[in-house]
């Protein structure tokens, strides 16, 4: 090919001289001497026909044969059809080249020595239906300069490796870890095919490019800048089948990368203000900001001991660093700057850590929430604090117990054992959005259940080893709950100013069975003698639970009380109540068949001092007082009673004051007494 086109040439400079282009003949015998050089391989005669310019950009290594190949340089006749003379040093040649008469344009220079050499050459392209010229040293200079690049990052010398890019790209791999760098390197040349079937595609404008080099499966994507006269790569990517090789941006990875050991060394010297700013707003305020972070360790962030993946996603980036103990996990979330030359930044969403011995997952935002929770609550149950019971509660314990609840209700609850918000973790144990944290607290072994709600974890149960009572607190107090109020409704039904909010409570807390038979045929609590507030005030002893119906045991044998609750409309209600004062059958009286019969007979009395006009319940001018019977039937009826009589009989000491109490739509528990009345027959009559 070459040896046609060098006659063809030695033609056109005989043709030029017979023309008078006498003076030609030496520019014209340059251009043969290269294009006979490159027809024969030789890369030094090559170089001796060009200038130093030339030969530094184009073949300045030996692998520059290999390249020349890429660009396709068109072959066939060639016919030298102009000679312009820039100047006496330098001349501009255009030839011909095969059928199509392809175009080729030389820029000669003399030398030193006085002869013509090649300087340059052009090739005339199409691009987008637009003509370019297309400079071969510039091309060259491209391919050689990716050649360089590849040869650098396959080997261990890492200046090499970080000469090759650019300024920004430089600045981001050298904060990589040495142990990651050396991973991307490998990872970005392995998989390319042998040196003789590599043909990379490149496409480049005056100052970027564009460079595809094939892989065995894939590519590898080079973006090329010129920086002060050289091309230096300023981004890298790997398409890819394998997604665990699949690198979309080689920059934008070292990015995430450097975001994600700056966060494990912050964490490590427990620097919350870092912290601050390598975390989302989310997880740094609902879980960093407040977590003792000395109770978990996280890999060093040289990445001495772990090994890291990568997987960079358009709007996040998921960490694996991994090492034969533990598996941990970063996500971190990717925002885009709003100028497009400014790089986006990487903060961190979570971490989860998976120990390989326990096959236990601990998520950082479970853990340091769930603990500040935890203590919230702790503290709130030992303060009797509802409000921060219900705002540190998931929303079924919260609905379920605290909200049927106020502050004077809560006091009367069973929770003696968290008097005290002190506790001592003894293990904790992750289950994805639920987290179970055991300690020992108020002498007992309690399991805090902490469960995930709108990215916080709040309580959501207690489990618990008490005799007689649900393994859960949570469905323990919601059965307590509906007693405790009867009990309080039944207390405040002795003031006959309170009649109707005690009616109210009472119809609210009791089946629809009981409310027929009993409180909706009333306008008053009677007051016939049945305290049982006093009965049920006594301590919970057992529990027998079914789908839709509940058995509770308060106190004993000799005193307590038998409630039977019934499940309407997804809550507890009391279905009946039998109170005990004793083992035999004489001693027991069941509380709804009793107000039934006295209200149908007409023998249900109201609270002292009740008096009814026009369906209005007003109390009386005159305060009753009832005098307590020291002996007799527990459950005996106390007859009427004259005030003025009574009043003069009883002891001005023995007087019991009255209760004042206020219409709300929750009427307070009284306080629990932790020890039965003396007598039972002291406790059949209200104040």
């Amino acid at each position: 090919m070459f040896r046609d086109r060098r006659f063809l040439v030695c033609c056109a400079a005989i043709s030029l001289l017979n023309g008078g282009g006498c003076s030609h003949l030496m520019e014209t015998r340059a251009i043969e001497q290269f294009a006979v050089s490159l027809d024969k391989q030789d890369l030094d005669k090559l170089r001796g026909s060009s200038s130093s310019a030339f030969a530094d950009r184009a073949l300045r290594t030996s692998e520059a044969m290999e390249d020349l190949k890429i660009l396709n340089l068109p072959d066939g006749k060639t016919s030298v059809v102009e000679v312009e003379e820039v100047n006496d040093k330098r001349r501009r040649v255009t030839v011909q080249v095969g059928e199509k008469k392809r175009e080729v344009f030389y820029e000669l220079q003399k030398n030193s020595d006085g002869r013509w050499v090649v300087d340059e050459v052009y090739l005339r392209q199409k691009h987008q239906g637009v003509e370019v010229y297309k400079s071969v040293s510039e091309q060259m200079d491209l391919l050689l300069t990716v050649r360089e690049f590849l040869t650098a990052w396959q080997g261990a010398d890492r200046e090499a490796a970080l000469a090759a890019t650019s300024e920004t790209l430089r600045a981001e791999l050298e904060k990589l870890p040495p142990s990651y760098l050396a991973s991307l390197t490998s990872r970005v040349t392995s998989g390319r095919p042998k040196s003789g079937t590599q043909r990379p595609r490149a496409s480049l404008d005056e100052k970027t490019a564009v460079v595809r080099l094939p892989r065995l499966d894939g590519e590898t994507l080079l973006t090329l800048e010129m920086q002060d006269g050289e091309w230096k790569v300023t981004d890298i990517g790997v398409s890819t089948s394998n997604e665990e090789e699949m690198i979309p941006s080689v920059y934008k990875q070292a990015l995430a990368v450097n975001a994600c050991t700056k966060f494990l060394q912050a964490f490590e010297l427990e620097d919350k203000d870092a912290l601050r700013e390598m975390a989302t707003p989310a997880f740094f305020e609902g879980s960093l900001a407040v977590g003792q972070l000395r109770r978990v360790s996280l890999p060093s962030p040289q990445l001495s001991e772990h090994r890291m993946k990568v997987k960079l996603q358009s709007s996040r980036a998921d960490f694996i660093l991994e090492n034969d103990f533990q598996i941990v996990q970063m996500n971190m979330r990717r925002e885009d700057a709003e100028q497009l030359d400014q790089p986006p930044r990487f903060s961190v969403a979570d971490v989860t850590i998976y120990d390989m011995a326990t096959r236990q997952e601990m998520r950082l935002s479970a853990l340091f929430t769930a603990q500040a929770m935890l203590d919230i609550f702790a503290q709130s149950l030992a303060n009797r604090d509802l409000t921060h019971l219900r705002h540190s509660s998931t929303r079924d314990f919260s609905t379920r117990v605290w909200q049927q609840l106020n502050d004077e209700s809560l006091e009367s609850l069973p929770l003696t054992i968290f008097a005290t918000p002190e506790y001592q973790v003894v293990e904790t144990q992750f289950q994805g959005s639920l987290t179970r944290i055991v300690v020992d607290q108020g002498g007992q072994r309690l399991t805090y259940l902490m469960r995930e709600e709108g990215g916080r974890f709040y309580v959501d149960d207690v489990l618990w080893t008490l005799p007689g009572r649900p393994e859960s607190m949570k469905v323990t107090m919601e059965l307590l709950v509906p007693v405790h109020r009867f009990a309080s409704a039944i207390a405040a039904g002795r003031d006959a100013s309170h009649q109707q909010t005690a009616l109210t409570q009472l119809q609210k807390t009791c089946s629809a069975d009981f409310n027929r038979m009993v409180w909706q045929q009333t306008s008053f609590v009677p007051n016939n003698g049945y305290s049982a507030d006093t009965f049920l005030r006594t301590e919970l002893t057992s529990v027998v639970q079914t789908d839709k119906h509940v058995t509770l045991q308060f106190g004993n044998a000799e005193f307590g009380a038998r409630v039977q609750l019934a499940r309407e409309y997804e809550h507890w209600t009391v279905d009946d109540i039998e109170l005990i004062a004793g083992e035999t059958t004489a001693d027991r009286l069941g509380l709804k068949k009793t107000l039934r019969v006295a209200l149908a007979e007409g023998q249900a009395r109201p609270p002292a001092g009740y008096r009814r006009v026009d369906s209005e319940v007003i109390p009386a001018k005159a305060e009753t007082i009832v005098e307590i019977p020291d002996k007799g039937d527990p459950f005996a009826e106390i007859g009427p009673v004259d005030n003025a009589s009574e009043t003069s009989r009883q002891p001005a000491e023995s007087r019991a004051p009255r209760k004042v109490m206020h219409d709300t739509d929750v009427i307070p528990i009284p306080t629990q007494s932790n020890t039965n009345p003396a007598s039972p027959a002291r406790t059949t009559v209200g104040e």
